[in-house]
Protein backbone atom coordinates (compact mmCIF):
# COMPACT_ATOMS: atom_id res chain seq x y z
CA UNK A 1 0.00 0.00 0.00
CA UNK A 2 1.36 3.46 -1.08
CA UNK A 3 2.28 6.00 1.43
CA UNK A 4 -0.08 9.28 1.65
CA UNK A 5 1.17 12.25 -0.30
CA UNK A 6 2.29 15.27 2.14
CA UNK A 7 1.90 18.42 0.48
CA UNK A 8 3.38 21.53 1.45
CA UNK A 9 2.25 25.04 -0.10
CA UNK A 10 4.81 27.79 0.39
CA UNK A 11 3.40 31.14 -0.79
CA UNK A 12 4.47 34.16 2.30
CA UNK A 13 2.48 36.98 1.25
CA UNK A 14 0.74 39.49 0.89
CA UNK A 15 -3.34 39.33 1.55
CA UNK A 16 -4.08 39.33 -2.34
CA UNK A 17 -0.84 36.91 -3.18
CA UNK A 18 -2.12 34.34 -0.54
CA UNK A 19 -6.06 34.54 -1.59
CA UNK A 20 -4.83 33.70 -4.99
CA UNK A 21 -3.17 30.50 -4.10
CA UNK A 22 -7.14 29.12 -2.70
CA UNK A 23 -8.10 27.73 -6.06
CA UNK A 24 -4.74 25.73 -6.64
CA UNK A 25 -5.31 24.30 -2.82
CA UNK A 26 -8.98 23.67 -3.74
CA UNK A 27 -8.18 21.65 -6.97
CA UNK A 28 -5.07 19.63 -5.17
CA UNK A 29 -7.22 18.59 -2.56
CA UNK A 30 -10.18 17.55 -4.99
CA UNK A 31 -7.50 15.55 -6.75
CA UNK A 32 -5.92 14.17 -3.96
CA UNK A 33 -8.57 13.98 -1.19
CA UNK A 34 -6.92 11.97 1.16
CA UNK A 35 -3.39 13.81 0.81
CA UNK A 36 -2.21 16.22 3.81
CA UNK A 37 -1.91 19.30 2.55
CA UNK A 38 0.21 21.78 4.51
CA UNK A 39 0.59 25.64 4.07
CA UNK A 40 3.15 28.18 5.09
CA UNK A 41 2.18 31.67 5.18
CA UNK A 42 3.73 34.44 6.73
CA UNK A 43 2.59 34.96 10.39
CA UNK A 44 0.40 38.17 9.95
CA UNK A 45 -1.38 36.59 6.82
CA UNK A 46 -2.28 33.41 7.94
CA UNK A 47 -5.80 34.68 9.22
CA UNK A 48 -6.59 34.51 5.04
CA UNK A 49 -6.46 30.32 5.47
CA UNK A 50 -8.34 30.09 9.10
CA UNK A 51 -10.95 27.78 8.55
CA UNK A 52 -10.14 26.57 4.65
CA UNK A 53 -11.45 23.27 4.81
CA UNK A 54 -8.76 21.90 1.99
CA UNK A 55 -5.79 22.97 4.46
CA UNK A 56 -4.60 20.52 7.28
CA UNK A 57 -2.26 22.65 9.14
CA UNK A 58 -0.88 26.22 8.72
CA UNK A 59 2.95 26.76 9.60
CA UNK A 60 3.52 30.38 10.30
CA UNK A 61 6.56 32.32 9.75
CA UNK A 62 7.60 35.16 11.77
CA UNK A 63 9.70 37.52 10.63
CA UNK A 64 9.92 39.56 13.40
CA UNK A 65 11.59 36.76 15.67
CA UNK A 66 15.09 36.62 13.78
CA UNK A 67 17.63 34.66 12.52
CA UNK A 68 16.59 32.08 14.41
CA UNK A 69 12.50 31.34 12.83
CA UNK A 70 14.17 30.65 9.39
CA UNK A 71 16.17 28.04 10.91
CA UNK A 72 13.25 26.55 13.12
CA UNK A 73 10.94 26.55 10.26
CA UNK A 74 13.21 25.13 7.58
CA UNK A 75 14.06 21.35 10.46
CA UNK A 76 10.20 21.72 11.32
CA UNK A 77 9.34 21.18 7.45
CA UNK A 78 12.14 18.24 6.97
CA UNK A 79 10.70 16.93 9.99
CA UNK A 80 6.79 16.23 8.31
CA UNK A 81 8.54 14.51 5.73
CA UNK A 82 6.74 16.17 2.81
CA UNK A 83 6.46 14.39 -0.51
CA UNK A 84 5.92 17.47 -2.13
CA UNK A 85 6.61 21.32 -1.93
CA UNK A 86 4.65 23.60 -3.82
CA UNK A 87 6.44 27.01 -3.89
CA UNK A 88 4.53 29.65 -5.53
CA UNK A 89 6.84 32.07 -3.94
CA UNK A 90 9.87 31.57 -5.28
CA UNK A 91 11.91 33.48 -3.34
CA UNK A 92 15.76 32.73 -0.99
CA UNK A 93 13.66 32.34 2.20
CA UNK A 94 11.55 29.71 0.41
CA UNK A 95 14.37 28.03 -1.29
CA UNK A 96 16.47 27.80 1.98
CA UNK A 97 13.57 26.30 3.27
CA UNK A 98 12.81 23.20 0.66
CA UNK A 99 15.94 22.29 0.39
CA UNK A 100 16.90 19.27 2.34
CA UNK A 101 13.46 17.92 2.78
CA UNK A 102 13.57 15.42 0.62
CA UNK A 103 10.70 16.18 -1.31
CA UNK A 104 9.82 16.71 -4.88
CA UNK A 105 10.03 20.43 -5.25
CA UNK A 106 7.98 22.44 -7.94
CA UNK A 107 7.63 26.00 -8.94
CA UNK A 108 6.00 28.33 -11.66
CA UNK A 109 7.39 30.94 -14.21
CA UNK A 110 7.53 34.47 -12.76
CA UNK A 111 8.31 35.77 -16.04
CA UNK A 112 11.05 37.64 -14.98
CA UNK A 113 12.46 38.72 -18.38
CA UNK A 114 9.52 39.08 -20.32
CA UNK A 115 8.01 41.42 -16.61
CA UNK A 116 11.18 43.56 -16.52
CA UNK A 117 11.29 44.53 -20.56
CA UNK A 118 7.93 45.35 -20.09
CA UNK A 119 8.45 47.40 -17.05
CA UNK A 120 11.69 49.12 -17.68
CA UNK A 121 11.63 49.61 -21.73
CA UNK A 122 8.13 49.37 -22.54
CA UNK A 123 9.11 45.86 -25.00
CA UNK A 124 6.06 43.84 -24.74
CA UNK A 125 7.42 39.62 -25.14
CA UNK A 126 3.88 38.49 -23.18
CA UNK A 127 2.89 35.47 -25.81
CA UNK A 128 -0.65 35.68 -23.97
CA UNK A 129 -1.61 37.06 -20.57
CA UNK A 130 -1.91 34.44 -18.13
CA UNK A 131 -3.35 35.60 -14.67
CA UNK A 132 -0.72 35.03 -11.22
CA UNK A 133 -3.62 32.16 -10.01
CA UNK A 134 -3.41 30.23 -13.32
CA UNK A 135 0.32 30.74 -13.41
CA UNK A 136 0.47 28.64 -9.93
CA UNK A 137 -0.92 25.72 -11.60
CA UNK A 138 1.95 25.27 -13.65
CA UNK A 139 3.70 23.51 -10.05
CA UNK A 140 1.26 20.87 -9.61
CA UNK A 141 0.74 20.64 -14.10
CA UNK A 142 2.42 16.86 -13.33
CA UNK A 143 0.49 15.73 -10.76
CA UNK A 144 -2.73 16.22 -12.93
CA UNK A 145 -4.28 19.04 -11.13
CA UNK A 146 -5.90 21.53 -13.14
CA UNK A 147 -8.14 25.18 -12.14
CA UNK A 148 -11.80 24.26 -11.40
CA UNK A 149 -13.06 27.51 -12.98
CA UNK A 150 -14.77 28.25 -8.80
CA UNK A 151 -12.55 31.35 -8.25
CA UNK A 152 -10.88 32.47 -4.51
CA UNK A 153 -12.25 31.64 -1.28
CA UNK A 154 -11.62 32.81 2.16
CA UNK A 155 -13.95 31.68 5.16
CA UNK A 156 -14.87 34.04 8.02
CA UNK A 157 -14.88 32.79 11.49
CA UNK A 158 -18.78 32.68 12.81
CA UNK A 159 -17.51 34.74 15.84
CA UNK A 160 -16.66 37.60 12.54
CA UNK A 161 -19.49 37.21 11.33
CA UNK A 162 -21.62 37.66 14.17
CA UNK A 163 -19.22 40.82 15.42
CA UNK A 164 -20.22 42.53 11.90
CA UNK A 165 -24.03 41.86 11.91
CA UNK A 166 -23.80 43.54 15.19
CA UNK A 167 -21.76 46.60 14.44
CA UNK A 168 -24.07 47.12 10.97
CA UNK A 169 -27.52 46.39 13.37
CA UNK A 170 -25.84 49.35 15.53
CA UNK A 171 -25.19 51.27 12.72
CA UNK A 172 -29.07 51.34 10.98
CA UNK A 173 -27.60 49.00 8.48
CA UNK A 174 -30.52 46.70 7.41
CA UNK A 175 -31.02 43.46 5.44
CA UNK A 176 -32.67 45.70 2.99
CA UNK A 177 -29.89 48.24 2.95
CA UNK A 178 -27.89 48.44 -0.13
CA UNK A 179 -23.71 48.75 0.74
CA UNK A 180 -21.17 50.21 -1.13
CA UNK A 181 -17.64 49.46 0.12
CA UNK A 182 -15.18 51.38 -0.37
CA UNK A 183 -11.04 50.42 -0.07
CA UNK A 184 -9.08 53.86 -0.61
CA UNK A 185 -6.13 52.76 0.79
CA UNK A 186 -3.28 50.69 -0.82
CA UNK A 187 0.67 50.81 0.39
CA UNK A 188 2.32 52.14 -2.12
CA UNK A 189 0.89 55.43 -2.94
CA UNK A 190 1.22 55.59 -6.74
CA UNK A 191 -1.27 53.20 -6.59
CA UNK A 192 -3.95 55.28 -4.86
CA UNK A 193 -6.86 56.79 -6.61
CA UNK A 194 -7.00 59.93 -5.13
CA UNK A 195 -9.23 60.71 -2.15
CA UNK A 196 -11.49 63.47 -4.12
CA UNK A 197 -12.17 61.03 -6.56
CA UNK A 198 -13.03 58.21 -4.64
CA UNK A 199 -15.44 60.32 -2.91
CA UNK A 200 -16.89 61.74 -5.76
CA UNK A 201 -17.73 58.31 -7.20
CA UNK A 202 -19.44 56.93 -3.75
CA UNK A 203 -21.68 59.63 -3.65
CA UNK A 204 -22.63 59.25 -7.56
CA UNK A 205 -23.21 55.66 -7.07
CA UNK A 206 -25.36 56.56 -3.63
CA UNK A 207 -27.29 58.80 -5.47
CA UNK A 208 -28.39 56.57 -8.33
CA UNK A 209 -29.17 53.27 -6.25
CA UNK A 210 -29.82 54.58 -2.91
CA UNK A 211 -27.12 52.95 -0.81
CA UNK A 212 -25.18 53.40 2.43
CA UNK A 213 -20.97 53.54 2.20
CA UNK A 214 -18.61 52.05 4.06
CA UNK A 215 -14.90 52.69 4.54
CA UNK A 216 -12.54 50.29 5.33
CA UNK A 217 -8.95 49.51 5.80
CA UNK A 218 -5.83 48.95 8.03
CA UNK A 219 -4.57 51.22 10.62
CA UNK A 220 -2.37 52.62 7.79
CA UNK A 221 -5.55 53.64 5.90
CA UNK A 222 -7.25 55.71 8.39
CA UNK A 223 -5.98 59.23 7.24
CA UNK A 224 -7.00 58.78 3.11
CA UNK A 225 -10.35 56.99 4.98
CA UNK A 226 -10.98 59.68 6.64
CA UNK A 227 -10.05 62.07 3.67
CA UNK A 228 -12.59 60.71 1.83
CA UNK A 229 -15.57 60.56 4.32
CA UNK A 230 -14.66 64.25 5.26
CA UNK A 231 -15.03 64.84 1.46
CA UNK A 232 -18.14 62.62 0.89
CA UNK A 233 -21.94 64.57 0.94
CA UNK A 234 -23.84 60.84 1.82
CA UNK A 235 -22.16 60.26 5.02
CA UNK A 236 -20.44 57.11 5.13
CA UNK A 237 -19.69 54.89 8.09
CA UNK A 238 -15.95 54.55 8.37
CA UNK A 239 -14.32 51.30 10.18
CA UNK A 240 -10.77 51.70 8.63
CA UNK A 241 -8.39 50.53 11.48
CA UNK A 242 -11.37 49.22 13.41
CA UNK A 243 -11.83 45.95 11.53
CA UNK A 244 -9.48 42.54 12.09
CA UNK A 245 -8.49 41.06 8.35
CA UNK A 246 -11.55 38.64 8.85
CA UNK A 247 -14.14 41.15 10.17
CA UNK A 248 -13.18 42.76 6.52
CA UNK A 249 -13.87 40.28 4.95
CA UNK A 250 -17.08 39.86 6.58
CA UNK A 251 -17.97 43.25 5.64
CA UNK A 252 -16.92 42.85 1.87
CA UNK A 253 -19.59 39.73 2.27
CA UNK A 254 -22.44 41.87 2.78
CA UNK A 255 -21.53 44.19 0.24
CA UNK A 256 -23.68 44.94 -3.07
CA UNK A 257 -20.72 46.89 -5.12
CA UNK A 258 -17.00 47.57 -3.86
CA UNK A 259 -14.56 50.07 -5.06
CA UNK A 260 -11.35 49.31 -4.62
CA UNK A 261 -7.65 50.12 -5.56
CA UNK A 262 -5.30 47.41 -6.91
CA UNK A 263 -5.29 45.66 -2.99
CA UNK A 264 -5.64 42.86 -0.91
CA UNK A 265 -8.67 44.10 -0.14
CA UNK A 266 -9.63 43.59 -4.09
CA UNK A 267 -8.69 40.02 -4.14
CA UNK A 268 -10.47 39.63 -0.52
CA UNK A 269 -13.70 40.87 -1.95
CA UNK A 270 -13.81 38.25 -5.44
CA UNK A 271 -13.12 35.58 -2.61
CA UNK A 272 -16.12 36.47 -0.87
CA UNK A 273 -17.98 36.31 -4.32
CA UNK A 274 -18.92 40.50 -3.93
CA UNK A 275 -18.41 42.55 -7.36
CA UNK A 276 -16.16 44.87 -7.56
CA UNK A 277 -14.99 47.97 -9.81
CA UNK A 278 -10.99 48.00 -9.21
CA UNK A 279 -8.81 51.06 -10.47
CA UNK A 280 -5.39 50.40 -11.88
CA UNK A 281 -2.93 52.90 -12.38
CA UNK A 282 0.82 52.05 -12.73
CA UNK A 283 0.29 48.31 -13.23
CA UNK A 284 -0.91 46.53 -16.35
CA UNK A 285 -2.91 42.99 -16.72
CA UNK A 286 0.38 41.55 -17.96
CA UNK A 287 1.85 41.44 -14.68
CA UNK A 288 -1.10 38.59 -13.79
CA UNK A 289 -2.74 40.84 -10.99
CA UNK A 290 -6.14 42.17 -12.21
CA UNK A 291 -9.27 40.82 -11.22
CA UNK A 292 -10.87 36.92 -11.65
CA UNK A 293 -13.20 38.67 -14.78
CA UNK A 294 -16.01 37.13 -12.85
CA UNK A 295 -18.23 40.18 -10.89
CA UNK A 296 -15.47 42.59 -11.75
CA UNK A 297 -14.53 45.70 -13.72
CA UNK A 298 -11.44 47.75 -14.52
CA UNK A 299 -11.16 51.58 -14.42
CA UNK A 300 -7.39 52.27 -16.57
CA UNK A 301 -6.08 54.25 -18.95
CA UNK A 302 -3.82 53.41 -21.97
CA UNK A 303 -0.93 55.75 -21.38
CA UNK A 304 2.69 55.22 -23.28
CA UNK A 305 4.39 54.97 -19.34
CA UNK A 306 2.36 51.92 -17.97
CA UNK A 307 3.73 49.77 -15.98
CA UNK A 308 6.25 51.92 -14.50
CA UNK A 309 6.73 49.00 -11.27
CA UNK A 310 5.73 45.36 -10.55
CA UNK A 311 4.65 46.06 -6.83
CA UNK A 312 4.02 49.61 -6.80
CA UNK A 313 6.41 52.89 -5.55
CA UNK A 314 5.79 55.98 -3.04
CA UNK A 315 5.66 58.12 -6.15
CA UNK A 316 5.43 58.66 -9.98
CA UNK A 317 8.76 58.71 -12.06
CA UNK A 318 7.03 61.01 -14.48
CA UNK A 319 6.04 63.29 -11.87
CA UNK A 320 2.53 63.70 -13.20
CA UNK A 321 0.35 61.01 -12.25
CA UNK A 322 -1.38 60.50 -15.09
CA UNK A 323 -2.48 57.09 -14.86
CA UNK A 324 -4.43 57.76 -12.23
CA UNK A 325 -5.46 61.32 -12.20
CA UNK A 326 -7.15 60.41 -16.18
CA UNK A 327 -9.62 58.52 -14.59
CA UNK A 328 -12.91 60.49 -14.13
CA UNK A 329 -15.49 59.23 -11.33
CA UNK A 330 -18.05 58.96 -13.63
CA UNK A 331 -16.37 56.21 -15.23
CA UNK A 332 -16.04 54.21 -12.26
CA UNK A 333 -19.49 54.68 -11.56
CA UNK A 334 -20.57 53.70 -15.29
CA UNK A 335 -18.84 50.76 -15.02
CA UNK A 336 -20.10 50.50 -11.88
CA UNK A 337 -23.48 50.52 -13.20
CA UNK A 338 -22.77 48.39 -15.86
CA UNK A 339 -21.95 45.61 -13.74
CA UNK A 340 -24.59 45.92 -11.82
CA UNK A 341 -27.17 45.47 -14.98
CA UNK A 342 -25.05 42.57 -16.06
CA UNK A 343 -25.00 40.66 -12.82
CA UNK A 344 -28.65 38.26 -11.46
CA UNK A 345 -30.99 39.82 -9.24
CA UNK A 346 -29.13 38.58 -6.03
CA UNK A 347 -28.20 42.21 -5.43
CA UNK A 348 -30.20 44.56 -2.86
CA UNK A 349 -30.81 47.53 -5.97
Amino acid sequence: MESPLKFLVIRFSSIGDVILTTPLVRSLRAKYPGSRIDFLVKKEFSAVLVLNPNINDIITFDKSVGKGELARVRNLVKQNAYTHIVDVQRNIRSVYIASGSGAKLSGFSKKIMARDLLIRFKINIYKEIKPVYLRYFEAVATLGVGYDGKGTEVFPPASEILTVNELLAQNSFTAQTPILVIAPGAHWENKRWPAAKFAETADIFCSQNGAKAILIGGKGDADICHEVQTLMKSNPLNLAGKLSLMGSAAILGHASMVFTNDTGMLHMAQAMKTPVVAVYGPTTRELGFFPLPVNSRVAETDISCRPCTQKGLHYCPKKHFMCMNAILPETVSGLAMELLNALPAKNNF
